[in-house]
């Protein structure tokens, strides 16, 4: 197997795709997407990052995350996050033989503002993509919510053409 040199850049901003094993719908409800949340915020605790924006889809997710200028260990992040989470759902389920994520991950490093741009707009239009709602602010399982009021949702509208040019790829 070849082996995969990552990118870590100190006080660097990454987007991540982390993918379920054999695609299972694993977080198709509130409180399994609440352990997701849950796990992000008690990661924060012990290695810090700013969690810019954020999509659960029912069997991936996407993260758009921050490190202080002095981190650059992202792997350990989301080693910390997976575990926290498999550990929920293991319980959650009663199945202590459940195995919820593929072993690797998608990691890009943001380069650029529009490369920054791309990725967060990416991130929230992801549940149109995949079809399962037609307007931005439909998904509840993301961070769209978070940077648009109420007045302002309608108003936003991606080009899906933004994320189909070449050489763009988000890990799914």
């Amino acid at each position: 197997m070849r082996r995969y040199i990552r990118n870590y850049v100190e006080g660097g901003t990454f987007f991540f795709t982390l993918v379920t094993n054999g695609r299972n719908a694993f977080f198709c409800d509130s409180s399994s997407v609440e352990i997701c949340l849950k796990a992000l915020v008690q990661t924060q605790k012990f290695h810090p990052f700013e969690l810019v924006a954020y999509c659960i889809m029912p069997d991936h997710l996407h993260l758009l995350i921050s490190l202080p200028a002095d981190q650059k260990d992202f792997s350990t992040i989301i080693k910390e996050f997976k575990k926290k989470v498999t550990k929920e759902l293991k319980h959650q389920r009663n199945d202590p033989g459940l195995v919820v994520w593929q072993d690797r991950f998608w990691e890009h490093t943001i380069r650029d503002q529009h490369d920054y741009n791309t990725h967060f707009d990416y991130i929230h239009y992801n549940p149109i993509k995949h079809g399962f709602v037609t307007n931005l602010d439909d998904w509840k399982w993301s961070s769209f919510g978070d940077y648009y009021d109420e007045d302002n949702r309608k108003k936003v509208a991606l080009d899906p053409k933004l994320f189909s040019k070449e050489g763009l790829f988000f890990g799914e």
